[in-house]
């Protein structure tokens, strides 16, 4: 009985820490990303070079003034590194000269968080803040701006339309 109960104690407490299932183990040409703001945030959608303005930080206000807060996922998530080679077409590790760059105009990356669900949290109380995740990572938390495929940016349509699970 002993055995049986630490036996299960052991196997809760390791789907615990199993993190979802990582976005590489999806053909990278079937994954949609999933360009995130908070439900109530009144931005319109981005084309896909302001968005790589916005991530670059080259634009670093809204429309209306109101300051904008890129979110990146960590440079080696799969997630991290399509969105990348979609919008800015590159890898993370080749905008590092970038930064670098960068950082002595006073300029700083965007910030980055370890995990989808963080990025949705993040976003979804933050009003200025714009993010991605998996198609199938959306929620009633945030409003997605727009849609990025292997075919390019859309603005429009159903997160369960892009997702893989559906």
């Amino acid at each position: 009985m002993r055995a049986l109960r630490l036996t299960l104690t052991l196997m809760c407490i390791g789907l615990i820490l199993v993190p979802a299932t990582p976005v590489s183990s999806i053909s990278a040409d079937h994954t949609t990303i999933a360009v995130i703001v908070a439900k109530s945030a009144p931005y319109r959608p981005l084309d896909q070079d302001a968005l790589a303005r916005v991530f670059l930080r080259q634009q670093i206000l809204w429309e209306n003034r109101d300051p904008i807060l890129p979110i990146n996922l960590e440079a080696s998530n799969p997630l991290r590194r399509l969105f990348s080679k979609r919008v800015l077409k590159l890898d993370p590790e080749d905008l590092d000269g970038y930064w670098n760059d960068q950082y002595f105009h006073g300029i700083f990356p965007p910030y980055v968080l370890a995990s989808e669900e963080a990025v949705l949290r993040f976003v979804a109380a933050s009003p200025h803040a714009i993010g991605y995740v998996s198609a199938c990572m959306v929620d009633q938390r945030v409003r997605t701006l727009a849609y990025l495929t292997a075919d390019g940016l859309r603005v429009d349509g159903d997160p369960a339309r892009f997702c893989l699970q559906h």
